[in-house]
């Protein structure tokens, strides 16, 4: 898709999911919501169907011709080229315990590569968005453009999830003491954990417990316009083809796309 008709989209996106975010908002100040169990034992809210509802309407509105598929949906032909792929509450148990870091995500993914990414976290005025190389965090409106950093020789940043750390994670921050003598661990919920990647808060983030391609496409879109990379423990760009399952394989987000990060996971086997 052409960089211009990429800027014209993402301007409409970011409106769309402000409109979500605010009510989502409504919601989490109201004290009254309450959380079921899915099928899969992950809890929902009302949050997560009211903000599902208004994406998947207003992105529909802007090209019908493009389909949704969204965690709260249904499946659709996972053979399309170009699809919107959303996360509605990214980070559920953050927003039911009140801790602000839950997001909601918006992606466009073209041929299995997110193109256009927004995250928005309401509860903490951060929105991101990311597309054909240009990342920026929006505050109160205002554009500024983020980029991620080199990796030390000698010192690590890493984001840790608040809320799904295995014994896995566990190990691999072990590894990182040991290559670079010092380390850093910055605990984050939701998607946050990729943005703070791209705005070079953070090093690594690796995810070596199960997730969902929905959780990770448009972190992944704002990481990689910021300058980082989101693969495969070998290196592997994650795509999203949804050819047999919707699950990630293990993954991490690096904020220096030039460091051999997979050298480094190499020795956790």
């Amino acid at each position: 898709m052409e960089v211009l008709k990429l800027k014209e989209i993402s301007n409409i996106v970011l409106d769309v999911v402000e409109e979500a975010s605010k009510e989502v908002m409504v919601i989490y100040n109201s004290d009254e919501f309450e959380a079921e169990d899915k099928e899969d034992g992950s809890p929902v809210t009302l949050a997560d169907k009211v903000s599902h509802q208004i994406l998947v309407s207003s992105l529909e509105s802007i090209d019908d011709s493009i389909p949704v598929l969204s965690e709260e949906g249904d499946s659709f032909n996972y053979e399309v080229d170009l699809f919107w792929l959303i996360d509605p509450l990214d980070g559920t148990k953050e927003f039911i315990n009140k801790n602000g870091e839950f997001t909601v995500n918006v992606a466009l993914v073209e041929n299995g590569i997110p193109i256009l990414g927004v995250v928005s976290a309401p509860a903490i005025n951060e929105t991101f968005i990311g597309f054909a190389n240009e990342a920026y965090k929006v505050i109160n409106k205002e554009h500024r453009k983020i980029t991620s950093r080199k990796q030390s020789t000698d010192h690590c940043l890493v984001t840790v999830s608040k809320s799904h750390k295995s014994e896995k994670d566990q190990l691999f921050i072990d590894l990182c003491h040991k290559e670079f003598g010092s380390i850093e661990e910055l605990p984050t919920g939701s998607s946050l954990k990729l943005c703070r990647v791209a705005e070079g808060r953070a090093d690594i983030y690796s995810r070596l417990g199960p997730t969902y391609q929905w959780d990770i496409a448009a972190g992944q879109a704002v990481a990689v316009a910021a300058g980082g990379v989101v693969s495969d423990l070998s290196g592997r760009p994650l795509r999203y083809e949804f050819k047999s399952s919707t699950k990630n394989p293990q993954f991490f987000c690096a904020g220096d796309n030039s460091f051999s990060w997979k050298d480094v996971f190499l020795k956790l086997v």
